[in-house]
């Protein structure tokens, strides 16, 4: 069941968080409708996804389950990115997906903060985001989630979908980023330089077997 098409990107889209089937239409476009009703209800009928009371559907117990093995081949898929980023396959939201099982909780310590993240496809469509997604680090670990952080004290940082992933893939620091104009941060961004600074400490360590 798994290796049918479009399953195990369902899968990958509730490991950012319960999505409606609005939601997922959004992001599978391809799929059509017929489709993802179809995949949703098989996954149901298995016990890997519930739809609650609210009308979204997340993984169950036995789902999350399926979180290291997929993000395993999102890691993997990060090789890919070597000879230059492709942000049109390639999600910020995604990545940093990938950064939550491979940095160590070594490179967390004393982090402790939320970073609301707003990207965009250039400058000129800030206001309009592409992704808008939840970074947080709490006891050494990062979680990442689909929307805007609903924490008052979150973190803000604006920039484009390409500039995300070379903050992340070692190849742009977030000093870089913001006196260039490529990333824009509002509240108390402290922790952010060292959250990158761990992603590109990760990634640095990842590329002997990428």
């Amino acid at each position: 069941m798994l290796g049918e098409r479009w399953t195990l990107l369902i899968i990958r889209e509730l490991l950012l968080g319960p999505k409606r089937f609005t939601d997922l239409g959004a992001k599978l476009p391809a799929a059509g409708p017929n489709r993802l009703t179809s995949r949703l209800r098989r996954l149901q009928g298995v016990g890997i996804v519930e739809k609650t009371a609210g009308g979204t559907y997340t993984l169950t117990e036995f789902g999350e389950g399926l979180r290291t093995p997929v993000i395993g081949l999102g890691l993997w898929g990060l090789g890919l990115m070597s000879e230059g980023i492709d942000t049109e396959t390639a999600r910020p939201d995604m990545v940093a997906l990938c950064m939550t099982a491979a940095v160590s909780p070594n490179l967390l310590s004393g982090l402790a903060f939320e970073c609301e993240v707003h990207t965009y496809e250039s400058p000129e469509s800030e206001a309009h985001a592409h992704e808008i997604f939840t970074m947080s680090v709490r006891d050494c670990a990062l979680s990442v989630v689909s929307g805007p952080s609903e924490s008052e004290s979150a973190v803000m940082l604006y920039c484009s979908s390409a500039t995300f992933i070379a903050l992340t893939m070692d190849t742009l620091t977030l000093a870089e980023a913001r006196r260039t104009g490529a990333a824009r941060v509002s509240g108390k961004g402290t922790g952010l330089p060292k959250l990158f600074a761990a992603f590109a400490a990760t990634t640095r360590e990842l590329e002997p077997a990428l």
